[in-house]
Formats: structure tokens, C-alpha cells, sequence
């Protein structure tokens, strides 16, 4: 006798995965550095060298005199004529005192004063055979100034940029579950 029979047959469902990666992207821009060197100032003064020339002294050499000069020669002149006739009135004197030295002191005395006044009166004093002219030259420093104006940094610092494409995980079905129930050796409708 024949047993009916119900066999069952089942597939199991299979599932798939679509995935698609996340992608991310860092730039980072160049910093700028923004240096500006400022030129350095460079000061350089020479002051004039003072030359002096002096030929007042060779003027007076050839005769030609300034007034201060003159006035000055002038009263050299006064001055030694003056002490010479001090010295000669004292001497004259110390003759007139000795009179017992038995000398006509004063016939003497005029002869020699009358003999004088035949030598002439004032006389320039003699050239020098020096020139007579004074250069003084006098050299000023140079004055070197230098004035640094440095450099300036103006750093702009961009920030990195970032970009993220997320991920994605997308399930589907490649093959769905299926139980199959049929039975055997019966005559029963096999339809269920």
C-alpha cells in the first residue's frame, strides 16, 4: 500500500549588498606670506672744509699795511724812540754830574745831538724774506647715518577644504525564500 507522502522543499533567500565607498577629499591652499622689505636709508653729509688764508702779514712784508698794523709799528716805534731817549737824558745827566772829570759835557753833548738830526727821522722796519701767509685748513668728518625700515610679514593662512561624499549600502534581493509543499502517492489533489 502506498503511504502518501508529503515532501516539502524550501530555497533560502539570498540577500545582496550594492556598496558604493564614502570618498573624502582634503585640500589644503598655499599659505601666502605677503613680504615687503622696505629699502634702508643711507645718509651720507660731508661738511665744507674751512680753508683760511691769512696774507696780512706779507702785505705788511712789502710795505702795505692795515691801519692796525701801521698804528701798531707806529707805537713799536714811539715806545723805542721813547726808552732811547730816557736812557740818553740819563746818560746825559750822569755827563753834566762829572765835572771833575774836566769835559765840555755840554758842548759834547750838542755836537753829537747836532750830528743825529743829519741821519734821517723814521724808517719802516725791514722786509722779512719770509712770505708771510697763513693757510690753516680745517677737515669736518663725514657723517654716515643708516636707518634700517626692517621687513613686514603679512602671513594669510587659508583653512584646508574638505569634501565628503558619504557612503551608501543599498540591500537587494538576488533570490527571495521559497517552500514548496507537494505529496506523494496519494490521490488526493496535489494542488494545495
Amino acid at each position: 500500500m502506498q503511504i502518501p507522502q508529503l515532501r516539502m522543499e524550501s530555497t533560502f533567500a539570498q540577500l545582496g549588498l550594492s556598496m558604493r565607498k564614502p570618498i573624502q577629499e582634503i585640500k589644503q591652499p598655499q599659505a601666502e606670506m605677503n613680504l615687503s622689505q622696505k629699502p634702508a636709508e643711507l645718509n651720507i653729509e660731508q661738511a665744507k672744509t674751512e680753508l683760511q688764508m691769512d696774507s696780512s702779514q706779507a702785505r705788511a712784508n712789502i710795505g702795505i699795511m692795515t691801519s692796525m698794523q701801521f698804528s701798531d709799528t707806529n707805537a713799536a716805534y714811539g715806545r723805542e724812540k721813547w726808552l732811547q731817549t730816557i736812557a740818553e737824558k740819563s746818560q746825559e745827566g750822569d755827563r753834566l754830574m762829572r765835572i771833575y772829570t774836566r769835559e765840555n759835557a755840554i758842548a759834547e753833548i750838542g755836537r753829537e745831538k747836532g750830528l743825529r738830526v743829519l741821519e734821517g727821522g723814521y724808517r719802516p722796519p725791514s722786509t722779512s724774506n719770509d712770505e708771510g701767509v697763513d693757510i690753516s685748513a680745517q677737515a669736518r668728518p663725514v657723517v654716515i647715518s643708516v636707518k634700517r625700515n626692517g621687513m613686514s610679514i603679512n602671513p594669510v593662512t587659508k583653512p584646508p577644504e574638505l569634501s565628503y561624499t558619504p557612503g551608501k549600502v543599498e540591500p537587494y534581493m538576488i533570490q527571495y525564500n521559497n517552500l514548496k509543499i507537494s505529496v506523494i502517492g496519494s490521490h488526493l489533489d496535489q494542488m494545495m
